[in-house]
């Protein structure tokens, strides 16, 4: 019992450390974004701090070695981690507020949060080495034997934290029921009673797997590719079939595309989606600072400044590629009254609030390959979108309708917003106004005042009328999304 207690000391360590370093990828998006250089940042504090770990725990094993020392890693490796549950907010908040690149930001914050613990996870298996090594001629087996069951233990940190353990606990939750495992199992070494660890292992980990379906993706006819290119976040690709050219993030743009524009007529709007966004401004018909996340191909500040030609427009993309691609291939051009900000859209938003600007409108429109990141669908996030709105300014935000979060994310922004116009024809748009919402005449007054200058983009306003809804149609107990619950992985599943 001895060894399978070294065993499995080493296992829960490879365990801890992927979990501790997917949930750290967590904590900082909210702050710097999920860019490479967030993750370039998280996984070079955790290899640095795991060789420096490799290295102290090899020359404290040459000290009068013991079970009961291997235990104290296991406990000072959870207390050590204890600052991120208590403070890791607090120290985000004000490290995204002086270091505003998120390659230096997310460095410092990682550093601070995650390298004590690690090192000291590190100096577990080294240590577990020396007692498990009875005789030189088995040193190399034994060796093997151990670090097999610790990188075993990796593997499933990884696996469970990411297909599981997100999806139904917050990140907290989990750090702390992490923290009270590696107690437990440091208690056993010390008290040298293995017995109770298959329970142990079982009540910390005992998930009922998701209900998962995969979701029907949106397939494209016959597509000749145009362009493709792999930036920093995603492969991006530009395909042409049936008279239209589309914007895609997936090969045979598989998950759906991200813009498309009518050869033949390039100044009217393909997608639904686009069109009901453009409903915003029967809310309010003439505002003078526009916010957009999310570029695209650029459908929606080309039809903006064609609508209202004296509006300053806030354009924020995350990934220089798509901007060129929209330039390249989608006749894109910013004006001397369109900013084109290149960074993360939520990080944009923090950084904003402290500042004077303001916007009468901000549109939501950011997705990456799948869905909406998931920094960006949390209540938090929309109380940092609320905060840049004036009075009487009205936010649109393209979502799904018909996905696993549609409850969540309609909780989520009723919390924030209060009552909303509910836009549903393929995807779902939300419009929520501050102040409240305008009463039928208006919108028919602001509908007939805009179909002139509608007509050309291919927008009907009479059609619009009809698909603005009140209607509650969510479960309105649904769990609130926030920056510590957000597991937009449940849209690879149909409800």
């Amino acid at each position: 019992m001895y060894r399978v207690l070294l065993y499995l000391v080493a296992g829960w360590s490879g365990f801890y450390v992927m979990a501790l370093e997917l949930l750290g990828g967590r904590l900082l998006a909210p702050y710097f974004g999920s860019s490479i250089y967030v993750w370039g940042a998280i996984i070079t504090v955790f290899m640095l701090a795991l060789s420096f770990g490799y290295l102290l725990g090899g020359h404290w094993s040459r000290h009068q070695p013991s079970v009961a020392r291997l235990s104290f890693l296991l406990w000072a490796a959870a207390a050590a981690a204890t600052p991120i549950m208590l403070f890791g907010d607090a120290l985000l908040d004000a490290m995204s507020a002086r270091l505003s690149d998120p390659r230096a930001g997310s460095l410092c914050a990682a550093l601070l949060l995650f390298m004590v613990p690690t090192v000291i996870s590190g100096m577990v298996s080294p240590y577990a080495v020396r007692l498990l090594v009875a005789d030189r001629s088995s040193a190399g087996l034994d060796a093997g034997r151990l670090y097999f069951v610790s990188t075993f233990g990796s593997a499933a940190g990884t696996l469970l934290t990411s297909f599981y353990l997100v999806l139904y606990f917050e990140v907290n939750q989990i750090l702390w029921a992490m923290l009270a495992v590696s107690m437990a199992i440091g208690a056993l070494g010390l008290w040298r009673r293995p017995a109770p660890v298959a329970a142990l292992l079982a009540l910390a980990f005992l998930c009922a797997p998701p209900d998962s379906h995969a979701e029907g993706s949106q397939t494209v006819g016959a597509l000749r590719l145009v362009h493709t290119e792999r930036s920093l976040y995603r492969q991006v690709l530009v395909y042409e079939g049936d008279g239209s050219r589309c914007l895609c993030f997936t090969r045979q743009c598989s998950i759906g595309r991200q813009s498309c524009i009518d050869l033949a007529q390039p100044d009217q709007l393909v997608f639904m989606y686009t069109r009901m966004m453009l409903g915003a401004l029967l809310l309010n018909p003439e505002p003078q600072d526009v916010l957009i996340i999310g570029l695209g191909g650029g459908s929606l500040p080309h039809a903006l400044a064609q609508l209202l030609p004296q509006v300053q427009i806030d354009l924020v993309e995350i990934d220089p590629a798509v901007v060129r691609v929209a330039a390249d291939y989608f006749s894109f051009h910013a004006t001397e009254r369109m900013h084109v900000y290149t960074e993360d859209g939520r990080s944009f938003v923090r950084r904003t609030a402290r500042g004077p600007r303001r916007y009468d409108l901000i549109m939501l429109d950011a997705y990456d390959h799948q869905y909406i990141p998931e920094h960006m669908l949390t209540e938090e996030f929309l109380r940092e979108v609320r905060s840049l709105l004036r009075p009487g300014a009205v936010l649109a935000a393209n979502t799904f309708s018909n996905s696993r979060l549609y409850d969540n994310e309609s909780v989520t922004y009723a919390r924030v917003f209060g009552e909303f116009f509910n836009l549903r024809r393929g995807n779902r748009v939300i419009l929520a106004r501050l102040g409240g919402l305008p009463a039928a005449a208006t919108l028919s007054a602001n509908a007939a005042h805009l179909a002139p200058a509608f007509r050309p983009l291919g927008v009907a306003p009479a059609e619009l009328l009809e698909l603005y809804s009140r209607r509650v149609d969510w479960n309105t107990k649904a769990r609130v999304l926030t920056d510590q619950y957000a597991p937009a992985n449940l849209l690879n599943a149909a409800p």
